[in-house]
């Protein structure tokens, strides 16, 4: 498609502003280089660029945008062990239980089914019941607390098996291929801060400096062995 001329002369204010960045930072610490595409994607909102490393972005509308920074510091990575053979073994066992619950109450309910009928209109009346009707009413408001319960444990094993999903597939898939398998997974995470003293340029133009720190991850497993690329998780003021 034939596009005019005039968006050459567009963009050359946003090849200008990268040539800066790009020539402002050296390449000192390895961590420099993916700092330059963070904050030139970040810059210029490629959300699909950032979507290959970073979990979060410098949002130019409301942080400013870094034309310039240095890494004064870095972080010993800090290394937690993976737990998704742990955390999916519980979703497991939380699925288990709650279906073989699930199977009890239903045997109950069948074999109490005229009284709970009595026992629900009574409770949609809020009439009070007695003898063995109160008994079953007793009886079935335990079972519904305890499926609530059940459910509820069913629901924290998956969610906290999805909380800690995201950043590890992030770091060991690749940007199109198949998500990873992470539920028998074995290895670590490593977590490291980079301390950078940045210039930033705020949305109504005015410059600063800004000390700012990035917490970078990856995910390094066993059996495959495989090393993750690391991922932008958090930046914030030092």
């Amino acid at each position: 498609m034939f596009r005019p001329k005039m968006s050459v002369y567009l963009l050359a204010p946003v090849l200008v502003w990268v040539a800066v960045l790009t020539g402002a930072c050296g390449a000192s610490h390895p961590e420099q280089q993916q700092l330059q595409q963070f904050f030139r994607a970040s810059g210029l909102r490629d959300d699909q660029t950032l979507a290959n490393f970073a979990a979060v972005s410098f949002d130019p509308k409301t942080d400013g945008t870094v034309t310039a920074f240095t890494i004064t510091s870095v972080s010993e990575p800090k290394i937690e062990p993976l737990r998704f053979k742990e955390l999916n073994k519980a979703m497991e066992d939380a699925a288990a239980a709650d279906k073989d619950f699930s199977e009890k109450k239903k045997a109950y309910q069948d074999s109490h089914a005229d009284a709970l009928k009595r026992v629900i209109a009574a409770e949609g009346a809020r009439k009070k019941l007695s003898g063995a009707d109160a008994a079953v009413q007793t009886e079935w408001t335990k079972w519904r607390d305890d499926s609530n319960e059940s459910v509820k444990k069913v629901s924290e094993a998956r969610k906290a098996m999805q909380n800690a999903t995201p950043i590890a597939e992030m770091s060991l898939g690749n940007p199109n291929g198949p998500t990873p398998d992470l539920t028998a997974a074995e290895g670590q995470m490593e977590s490291k801060d980079v301390a950078i003293d940045a210039t930033v340029k705020a949305p109504d133009g005015s410059s600063s400096q800004k000390k700012l720190v990035v917490t970078m991850q990856r995910a390094v497993t066993k059996n495959p062995d495989k090393t993750g690329k690391w991922i932008m998780t958090a930046i914030r003021p030092a």
